[in-house]
């Protein structure tokens, strides 16, 4: 996406909804005969809209528009209308979740069923926000995508994870939320956590912020018995040392990217040479490999990669030089 559309989104987004409100506008965009229409609509809205801050009046009008269309469809199909709000500034709110980055694509179904399976994205240096249709938020860090079935809310609630997720789930006691991931499954009532799972990484890592969940046992993954967790702490699988590890920590400091801020501490030259590389898109080599015994501790926030570049050549006994588009790092 451009800078130019996000500038747009920018200032759409200047003002707030709540989360239940949140909640129910992005659930517009799992009804199939309202999906495609109403992304039509926002982009084309997005588009025409001049590089001048529109004022709050000219903005209400043209969102005022779209929502008609939206309640025209729904007045057909004969389903519920969501109470009436400032539509201009939830559809912008709507718009920041979902259109950043190409944040959510639907592809075709991978699993052979009469389920209709989606499947969310975070392409390489950008971070995806989602609702489900039971209502649970779920920020996807790059390079990651989920796979998750349309009817959940109506039979059970499970999602297949590839790479790295914070959730908020709705809370539910008759229908667990299930997050499968390529060596365990973590089973929720409802609550907010992290799982860690892509599978270039020797780790998966799943940490507890808030109620409480069960690491459980898969084709992979033989567990004596469940796990639970409580607020506070992580537990670590080593796939090669098939280890697994339960530990307290701060849990905010490994959800932090959902904000776009990175905290690491004591981390591997390696390990933050990978964050780096998912983070901002880019590929980066080492030359000499005695690089990657160093560590280093701090925080991302807005720095573009040649900040970012510049930091660790003054810190470490590091140079860089870019080659097409490819960052190569020798030792000093």
């Amino acid at each position: 996406m451009s800078d130019l559309l996000h500038k747009k989104l920018g200032k759409l987004g200047a003002e707030v909804v709540s989360k239940e409100d949140e909640r129910k506008l992005l659930a517009l965009f799992h009804d199939g005969e309202l999906e495609y229409g109403l992304k039509k609509e926002l982009y084309s809205l997005l588009e025409k809209m001049d590089d001048a801050a529109m004022d709050q009046e000219e903005s209400r009008a043209r969102f005022e528009r779209l929502w008609k269309k939206v309640q025209q469809s729904e007045d057909k199909k004969e389903v519920r209308k969501l109470p009436r709000m400032h539509w201009y500034v939830a559809a912008a709110m709507l718009l920041l979740g979902l259109l950043i980055g190409n944040l959510i694509q639907l592809k075709a179904p991978e699993i052979k069923s009469e389920t209709t399976y989606y499947t969310a994205i975070a392409p390489k240096g950008s971070i995806s926000q989602s609702v489900l249709p039971d209502g649970t938020i779920i920020f996807l860090n790059s390079g990651s995508e989920l796979k998750y079935a349309t009817d959940m809310s109506q039979t059970k609630r499970e999602v297949y994870l590839n790479g790295e997720a914070w959730f908020d789930v709705q809370h539910s006691e008759e229908i667990p939320f299930l997050v499968h991931t390529d060596q365990y499954d973590v089973k929720v009532m409802g609550t907010e956590f992290n799982v860690k799972a892509y599978p270039e990484d020797q780790e998966v890592v799943t940490t507890l912020e808030e109620g409480s969940i069960q690491v459980m046992s898969t084709s992979k993954l033989k567990l004596e018995h469940n796990i639970e967790l409580v607020p506070g702490e992580q537990l670590v699988y080593h796939k090669s040392k098939k280890t697994v590890q339960v530990k307290d920590v701060k849990s905010q400091l490994f959800s932090s990217w959902k904000d776009n801020k990175l905290i690491f501490i004591n981390m591997s030259l390696g390990e933050l040479i990978t964050l780096l590389e998912r983070k901002y898109g880019v590929d980066i080599t080492i030359q000499d490999q005695q690089l990657l015994k160093h560590h280093y501790d701090g925080t991302i926030r807005n720095e573009t990669i040649i900040e970012v570049l510049d930091i660790l050549q003054k810190t470490l006994p590091i140079n860089y030089v870019i080659n097409d588009q490819k960052v190569i790092i020798t030792k000093k």
